[in-house]
């Protein structure tokens, strides 16, 4: 009867160790289940916070879309009396043309093999200049001719990527490097090329900040969605394609690119074989 019991006692503490691992693994099933759900509920707040920030970003890009449109409408009722014509809006848009088409040049000249210098440019410019340009409020930011600082803004810019290169190892574009350089490239803008471009400086420059490092690599590698992450920016870009040709006679930048290249054609020249 002893040997019953024992052996009762033996299979009761089996089964009871049996059932608790069972339950152990029953708890860590559990445990991961959880931490799945929790997981799943992340990526869902994660999908509904960026589809609210979506959502926002539409809905004031919209709405100040709409805003220019009816104050350019209002604008134009008033300088024509009423009456708008297409002679109108394309006076606007040549306005748009020839000031882009300026600070493409004067970049494009700049910038030779160091685009991302340019790319760090244009994160000030873009909000500071090509928007404003687009709004059509303050008309002081209009560029119609190449100003006469052009090839003194171009030379400075040059040098200064040269001592930007020399301060940092990587390209501007590198995250950390970015985040120290931006500062003194905005600063350059503001305090020193654009000034001298406009013969000005506007106050509003030092409040007004650069687009993100993740906003121009999205403009650089995203071309396609370009209109809606940067309608602004796009249309302007559009406006100056669509006139390129009609404002790069009477903005002075055909005579301006061919003197630029002569003298660089010269100084060329003087590098390999010495002055004459």
């Amino acid at each position: 009867m002893l040997d019953n019991l024992l052996t009762a006692t033996n299979t009761t503490r089996t089964s009871l160790s049996n059932l608790k691992k069972k339950l152990s693994k029953i708890r860590i099933q559990v445990d991961d289940l959880a931490a799945d759900l929790e997981k799943v509920d992340t990526k869902f707040e994660n999908v509904l916070s960026q589809a609210e920030i979506y959502k926002s970003k539409l809905e004031r890009e919209l709405g100040r879309e709409v805003r220019r449109l009816e104050k350019e409408l209002e604008l134009l009722r008033k300088s024509t009396g009423g009456a708008i014509t297409p002679g109108t809006i394309a006076e606007s848009d040549l306005k748009v043309a020839s000031t882009i088409g300026i600070f493409d040049t004067i970049l494009r000249h700049m910038c030779n093999y160091a685009e991302d210098f340019r790319l760090a440019s244009e994160a000030f410019l873009f909000p500071v200049v090509y928007e404003r340009v687009m709004d059509g409020a303050e008309e002081a930011y209009y560029l119609e001719e190449i100003p006469p600082a052009a090839p003194l803004v171009i030379k400075r810019g040059q040098s200064y990527i040269e001592w930007l290169r020399s301060e940092y190892d990587t390209h501007v574009t590198d995250p950390d490097t970015w985040s120290d350089a931006i500062d003194y490239i905005v600063e350059w803008w503001r305090n020193d090329a654009l000034p001298m471009i406009y013969g000005a400086r506007d106050e509003q420059w030092d409040i007004d900040m650069p687009l993100s490092l993740q906003e121009v690599l999205l403009w650089r590698e995203s071309p396609s969605d370009r209109p809606l992450n940067f309608p602004k920016i796009f249309d302007a870009y559009e406006v100056y394609r669509k006139h390129k040709d009609e404002i790069y006679a009477t903005t002075g930048l055909r005579e301006f690119e061919l003197k630029l290249f002569s003298f660089e054609a010269e100084e060329t020249t003087q590098s390999r074989f010495g002055p004459r």
